[in-house]
């Protein structure tokens, strides 16, 4: 072997063993932070997290609400310690400035440290626990997801302490970002958008052609801007196209994870979801692999209770043999409309329900979490019952609540499924049992206008109108029955500014409504309504 050649096979040695080196490396480094991610959301165990926060920052974080800003802090977990994270409060529940109730927190380590991790998490989020799922809904549906082979986050619970003090129990589930992506799809540069409040489109309607149509509802979380909204807008238009046959559809969409999440949902009445009467609490990912999008649900504390709030029929009203609680939602029409589909759809709702929601299945499962936290719980320094429920007068009230409808939900899915009969009629939801939330005021400059229905079928009204409060944080539709009716109550509200649309889909054909709609503004002593629009009379035309 001459120099020359020599010298060259040895730089070529050099090169491969750094390349493996560094494979290695980088492996190790996966392998690493995957270690610490199972072990952070290991089902079995109750973690303790710590936040210390300086005290002038925490009264930053309550006078800035209903605003939750982000101020630093330090979080230590085991051996685990990053100083000058981002700590803000997390969720609706949690933006109330006088609520009693825990507040959610999300610890995101990089907000004031660019590129700080915990090894493999960006962030962590500890969700309060106090709607109608309480600590247990998000547990139990996650683990029916992943169990059925969606891909879903992982959860457990967390003991946080906050400068020493005990704040409570808190679920502490995986959020959906690149880190999550990552995990579950081995790739995060697709386009990945989150619905978080609704809004224009968030029903995957076709608005138009125009991309910033659907700005306001699916907000970017991934992906380069223009290419990610034009695959979204090809993906909607397709759905929205009679023409595109299902194995075109399949070509676009995960067509069986979302039918499996579709049923999961309906089990466990998780209601507050596209699959049932709010189109929003989901991400859209588009698999660059393959091309194909994944609906991801999240925001799972809502389930297992009927007749939440007193009017939305979550068992009599979502039927497990034809699962569209609201009509017109083109992605579930789909489901429905398609004799494969549904068929499809049915296979996979009957196998789901017998494996995960008999109740002498899913009612121990529901037992262990509880007695997981029980002793924790008693140190818990906030009310032990539901914010949505009032009656509760602890977790056996809870608890009963829940295995009640476990067993009501089993029996009428299984006979539903078993005949599934004709496409049954939608069930209404009832009128509010007594006005909750803010109001209208007076008649303000501030007030909305130009109130119109700008499209009406025989079971939903489309409204539009003119924003004129340009610091509102929601929009709130209040209805009534009958031309000559003047008691209007809330019927449809939506956080974020400049709303300015809205479909009220719960409506009866033959019946006439009228609206008006008001803008919430936040003040020192709470939510503010604007005065009301103008007033407009809609009928409904029989089927």
């Amino acid at each position: 072997m001459n120099g020359s050649v020599q010298t060259w096979f040895h730089g070529f040695r050099w090169l491969t063993l750094l390349f493996a080196l560094r494979l290695a490396e980088t492996s190790a480094l996966a392998a690493s932070a995957t270690d610490v991610t199972d072990r952070f959301y290991y089902p079995e165990v109750v973690q303790k997290v710590h936040l210390e926060i300086k005290l002038d920052d925490l009264d930053r974080m309550h006078r800035a609400l209903p605003q939750r800003i982000y101020v630093p802090g330090s979080f230590r977990w085991n051996d685990q310690v990053l100083t000058n994270v981002g700590v803000r409060f997390k969720g609706n529940s949690s933006s109330m400035p006088d609520s009693p109730f825990k507040r959610g927190y999300l610890i995101d380590f990089a907000e004031f440290k660019k590129g700080q991790r915990l090894p493999g998490l960006r962030q962590v989020a500890l969700d309060n626990g106090i709607q109608f799922g309480s600590l247990f809904s998000e547990r139990l549906i996650t683990d029916v997801l992943r169990g059925v082979g969606v891909k879903a986050s992982r959860c457990n619970y967390a003991r946080l302490y906050l400068n020493g003090k005990f704040l409570g129990v808190y679920v502490n589930v995986e959020r959906i970002n690149k880190n999550f992506l990552q995990r579950q799809f081995g790739n995060d540069e697709g386009a990945l958008f989150k619905v978080d409040e609704g809004g224009p489109g968030a029903g995957l309607e076709y608005l138009g052609n125009d991309p910033a149509l659907y700005r306001k509802s699916f907000e970017l979380d991934g992906g380069a801007e223009a290419k990610s909204y034009a695959e979204l807008l090809e993906f909607i238009r397709a759905l929205n196209e009679p023409a595109v046959a299902e194995e075109a559809l399949r070509k676009r969409l995960d067509v069986e994870a979302f039918t499996k999440t579709t049923a999961v949902m309906l089990f466990a009445g998780a209601f507050d979801q596209y699959t049932g009467w709010q189109p929003h609490n989901y991400y859209l990912y588009r698999n660059p692999t393959d091309q194909r999008w994944a609906y991801i649900p999240w925001d799972l504390d809502v389930g297992f209770a009927d007749r939440a709030f007193g009017h939305i029929p979550v068992l009599q009203g979502w039927n497990a043999a034809w699962p569209v609680p609201v009509p017109g939602r083109p992605l579930m029409e789909r489901l429905v409309s398609s004799p494969e589909l549904l068929r499809d759809y049915r296979e996979q709702a009957t196998k789901i329900l017998e494996t995960w929601f008999k109740p002498e299945i899913l009612i121990p499962k529901l037992r262990a979490m509880h007695a997981q936290i029980r002793a924790d719980l008693t140190e818990d320094p906030f009310p032990s019952r539901r914010a949505t429920v009032p009656s509760d007068s602890g977790y056996e009230d809870i608890l009963a609540s829940m295995e009640d409808f476990i067993r009501k939900r089993y029996n009428s899915a299984r006979s539903q499924l078993d005949a599934p009969g004709n496409r049954p009629r939608p069930e209404p939801m009832q009128p509010m049992p007594e006005q909750s939330g803010p109001q209208p005021g007076p008649a303000s400059a501030d007030a909305p206008t130009n109130l119109r229905a700008v499209k009406v079928t025989a079971s939903s009204v489309e409204l539009r109108w003119k924003n004129h409060a340009n610091e509102a944080v929601a929009c709130i539709v209040q209805r009534c029955t009958g031309t000559e009716a003047e008691d209007f109550a809330n019927a449809i509200g939506q956080s974020g500014r400049d709303i300015t649309t809205a479909v009220d889909r719960n409506l009866q054909p033959g019946k006439t409504y009228r609206y008006r709609v008001y803008s919430v503004l936040p003040t020192p002593k709470g939510p503010r309504g604007t005065g009301p629009s103008n007033v407009i009379t809609v009928s409904i035309p029989e089927n």
